[in-house]
């Protein structure tokens, strides 16, 4: 069997949820209903997670709104945080889109899109702070060659400053009226796109801002709101603000308010759900072809296991990508692998993920702490995860294995394992039949260090394989 990897979800034209494996189908229809309400310019924001889906959700929003004629326009701002200044980018993409246009709309957008560049040197970054420079150094090379004294220093600041403030004002009257002009043509422009429908608007998605630089993710945001607050055009923000106020934070300082700061750019917040996040394994595991290989060549229990680590894990949908990636080149390089490892295999590739320090800690000399650790981990997540099948003991199953590991002699039964570990751990009675319950599901399978290491290092040889994640 060929081996695959995991592309990117594709939007269909025709039906931009045939893939949507998510149930985002509603949310955008709300959202959509949402955002066509307001004549005015708003900045909506769709706040999720690192890896829960955000891009392919606003680029099922973005098709979905192209069907409905509405004129839509995306923003990578992580791809274009290389360059100066955010403003000449959001521009750029927006002169990009004019290609799509056509007839008149497309004449009369070239027209407004040449004023909007002409404007642009006027708005674009203060170069007051250079002039500065200058004059400072100016002096000093006077006073340092004697060719000025001390004493006309103050006359001369003096002067200087009075010139200065006098440019000043005459810039910031220059800048207000350009400001003027820019949004003028903006507006214009973003007609172009709407044709004559006078109640539609441009709708800019502005992508992946929590992974920019924190200077360019802020300068994005300010001059979405105050440059881009115009009438026709509408921003969707597709961010982690978690993570934006770690960047906001590391330019304005710890003590800030970030919500506060927020509040000024930000015009309403949708906190993305999570919708039948179960079906979205489902689905990688037919992408990779993994669900058949697994039903064959592994234990009947392998994929109720997967996902119950999954959901007591709490994988985001990028962890789950990135975990079957691993599990599908794994799978299918390694043939000595008997049925049972892949439990063993799994928990590993989830330790790798959200527990690297544990994970790589693991050694032939380290074996008992490694699993003393890995077993109080296993069952550190349990007060989190409330779905919990209490006819499976799948995780007691799993504890029952790296306890094999650390068996103190062979001669040991299972039972007497699991006795001791109870005793060591201080676990109540539910727990001890939990783990007898889960017995027959053990069989003769017995693991020891070499079967971790053995694991461990397919593992490792399967990041050597640079696979591409779907983007979520």
């Amino acid at each position: 069997m060929s081996m695959k990897k995991c592309q990117q979800v594709e939007i269909d034209a025709t039906d931009p949820f045939k893939n949507d494996v998510l149930d985002r189908k509603t949310n955008i229809e709300i959202l959509t209903q949402f955002i066509t309400s307001y004549e005015q310019s708003i900045v909506l924001c769709i706040d999720a997670g690192w890896g829960q889906g955000k891009t392919t959700f606003i680029k099922m929003w973005q098709q979905y709104l192209k069907n409905q004629n509405i004129p839509t326009i995306y923003f990578n701002a992580w791809e274009s945080d290389y360059t100066d200044d955010a403003l000449i980018a959001l521009i750029g993409e927006i002169g990009l889109a004019i290609d799509n246009l056509s007839g008149e709309d497309k004449s009369k957008a070239k027209g407004f899109f040449s004023t909007l560049k002409n404007k642009l040197g006027y708005l674009a970054k203060d170069a007051s702070f250079k002039e500065w420079l200058t004059i400072v150094a100016a002096i000093g090379s006077l006073i340092s060659g004697g060719r000025i004294k001390v004493d006309k220093i103050a006359e001369f600041t003096a002067n200087l400053g009075v010139s200065l403030a006098k440019d000043q004002i005459e810039k910031y009257e220059k800048s207000k009226q350009v400001l003027f002009e820019f949004k003028q043509a903006l507006s214009q422009l973003a007609e172009c796109y709407c044709g004559d429908d006078d109640n539609k608007s441009l709708v800019i998605f502005i992508d992946e801002l929590d992974r920019c630089r924190p200077n360019f993710a802020i300068e994005v945001l300010e001059k979405a709101k105050h440059l881009f607050n115009v009438d026709n055009i509408i921003f969707v923000l597709a961010t982690d603000k978690t993570q934006l106020g770690h960047s906001i934070r590391a330019v304005y300082g710890q003590g800030l308010d970030v919500n506060g700061y927020l509040r000024r750019f930000i015009d309403f917040d949708y906190l993305l759900p999570i919708l039948n996040e179960s079906n979205f394994i489902d689905k990688l595991l037919q992408k990779f072809s993994l669900d058949k290989h697994l039903e064959s060549n592994t234990s009947c229990l392998t994929v109720l296991v997967l996902k119950y680590m999954i959901g007591l894990y709490k994988l985001t949908l990028r962890e789950q990508e990135a975990l079957c990636n691993i599990l599908n080149i794994v799978a299918r390089t390694n043939n000595q692998f008997k049925k049972d490892d892949y439990y063993l295999l799994c928990f590993l590739i989830v330790l790798k993920l959200k527990f690297p320090d544990l994970y790589n800690s693991l050694n032939k000399n380290n074996k008992n702490n490694f699993v003393d650790k890995a077993l109080k981990n296993i069952n550190s997540q349990y007060p989190t995860y409330i779905d919990i099948d209490i006819n499976g003991y799948y995780f007691e199953f799993l504890e029952l294995i790296l306890l094999t590991v650390v068996r103190p002699d062979p001669s040991f039964s299972n039972e007497e394992i699991i006795d001791k570990y109870v005793r060591e751990y201080e676990f109540d009675d539910t727990k001890k039949q939990k783990l007898i319950k889960s017995l027959p599901m053990l069989g003769r399978y017995q693991a020891n260090i070499y079967t971790l290491l053995r694991i461990k290092q397919a593992i490792e040889i399967s990041t050597s394989f640079k696979l591409e994640n779907a983007a979520t």
